[in-house]
């Protein structure tokens, strides 16, 4: 029944198209002049602004959801055969724009059958991008599968994120509200979503972004801005990105979303991970790597100054965790794990894997971040999820706005104090005892231990003994202890602390029997 998270990444070209396309620009009349001294053909153009959009958006809600015709079949295409497709260089959009962006679209095959109308701003005006199959190249004993294709499935924005001259994707939207990016150095791993319904449950429902609007950048500009129509049985919504590319890549988002229906469970600022096992959690196979992950962490920093760490582990069964708060300064899913060693996995490097770190721009009020963890034997399957839940539904009728930045890359907005590097966890069977350490770093422990105590909690199991010894590595503790379960689960936390000051995260880990 969890099965729609699971399969995220072979399912995503299986979610519809909605019926945006009754949306499509109306012909207009003349040639307009745009900023930069080149022509706009207003012909095949019709103003556009995040203003406009937003009154489609409401518009499409004040309508019964209209369910997409389902997309013509297309066979005969494998992941890989898929992939051996390229788009051309000398049909990239703004290609003559050197050093700035560039963009190249991705064609209606394998699990992404359905064509999206893109568009391309410029001066206020909005043009529909041409699609021609001639734009790929297709190898020779495929090259028949483009007589089907009549759009864009896609789309990657390039930029030269890792060496000057170079151009790098830097973002990709495609399948459903999914797009992902990377920060410098970096491969690719979690992707973020427009917005989840019902995320890790029964029924989970998928929204899609069905038409996008893609400003042309200014030659010497440092962002590119990205605008999204989204559609779905319970809300339309009306996106836009402005994606900043450096050593992290940053997406500001603006969202305004307009249910058709009162919505209790939306999920914001959601994102989708991998975790299949790490020393902390044994493999559910036989594999000669020790870690096999996209992200290995939950990092919440909440609106009362607290910063939460939660492993991730792969549970033998279906499970979601929540962590009430108000007013959130950040929450996101990491990757503390960064040598090779901690993988032992040449050819996926695990230890690029970029963390994605969400920042409200304004006060969300009250909520929980929750956290779907669901059991999985494969390394393809997306069986992580987390997302922003608010108290309060979301009334049908309603205009909810929402601000938030995405970093994409290393680990940003960390707790200041101690922070956990390792979690390990084994048994001592004869004493009936489930035994754990958890290592930290960083912070006051460059002080030494003098002073400092361990705040352990066991709700559903008892504490047999604790220790607080010094690592051999400088500002660094660990923390080991035995405790024994009473319960068929046990929620366990740990904060050290020095006198009354609390001087590192809070560790809190879910075990089940």
């Amino acid at each position: 029944m969890f099965s729609s998270l699971l399969n995220r990444r072979a399912a995503l070209g299986q979610l519809s198209l909605s019926a945006v396309l009754a949306l499509a620009p109306k012909l207009a009349a003349a040639q307009t002049p745009n900023s930069e001294g080149g022509a706009v053909d207003a012909a095949i153009s019709e103003p556009f602004s995040p203003d406009l959009l937003r009154d489609k958006a409401r518009a499409l809600a004040a309508a019964p959801y209209a369910k997409p015709p389902a997309p013509a079949t297309i066979t005969g295409l494998t992941y890989d055969e898929y992939f051996q497709i390229r788009f051309r260089k000398d049909a990239d959009l703004w290609k003559d724009r050197t050093p700035a962006f560039r963009a190249e679209f991705f064609p209606p095959a394998w699990l992404y059958p359905r064509p999206l109308p893109i568009f391309e701003v410029v001066a206020g005006l909005a043009r529909p991008i041409a699609f021609d199959p001639a734009m790929f190249d297709i190898p020779g004993e495929h090259a028949d599968v483009a007589k089907s294709w009549n759009g864009f499935s896609g789309f990657r924005l390039l930029w030269p994120l890792n060496e000057p001259g170079k151009m790098d994707e830097v973002a990709v939207f495609q399948g459903a509200s999914y797009f992902r990016s990377l920060g410098r150095g970096q491969r690719y791993g979690l992707s973020a979503r427009g917005l989840a319904i019902g995320a890790g449950e029964p029924n989970e429902e998928f929204p899609d972004f069905t038409s996008f609007w893609l400003e042309r950048p200014a030659i010497d500009g440092d962002a590119v801005v990205v605008h999204a129509l989204m559609d779905s049985p319970s809300c339309a919504g009306a996106y836009s990105f402005t994606i900043r590319p450096g050593d992290d890549v940053v997406f500001e988002v603006s969202a305004s979303i307009f249910p058709r229906a009162t919505m209790t469970k939306t999920g914001v600022a959601a994102m989708s991970s991998m975790f299949l096992f790490n020393v902390a959690d044994a493999s559910p196979v036989d594999d000669y790597r020790t870690g096999v992950h996209d992200s290995d962490g939950l990092a919440i920093w909440t609106g009362r100054d607290e910063h939460i760490w939660r492993p991730l582990q792969n549970p033998k069964a279906h499970r979601l965790s929540s962590f009430l708060d108000q007013d959130p300064k950040g929450f996101g899913l990491v990757q503390r794990a960064r040598t090779l060693e901690d993988f032992g996995d040449l050819q996926a490097r695990y230890d690029l894997r970029p963390s994605l770190w969400v920042e409200p721009l304004d006060a969300w009020g009250e909520g929980a971040v929750h956290l779907a963890e669901l059991a999985t034997t494969k390394e393809t399957d997306d069986n992580i999820a987390i997302f922003w839940r608010p108290k309060s539904p979301w009334k049908a009728g309603s205009q909810v706005d929402l601000r938030y930045r995405l970093h994409w890359g290393q680990e940003r907005f960390a707790s200041p104090d101690a922070r956990v590097f390792r979690t390990r966890t084994g048994a001592d069977a004869k004493a009936g005892l489930r035994l754990f350490t958890v290592d930290l770093q960083g912070g006051a422990l460059a002080e030494g231990l003098d002073g400092v105590a361990m705040d352990l909690q066991a709700q559903g199991g008892e504490i047999v003994w604790r220790d607080l010894s010094p690592y051999p590595d400088e500002a660094a503790a660990r923390v080991a202890f035995g405790v024994r379960p009473k319960a068929a689960n046990m929620d366990l936390t740990l904060r050290l602390t020095r006198g009354d000051q609390v001087v590192s995260e809070t560790w809190k880990y879910l075990w089940t029997a």
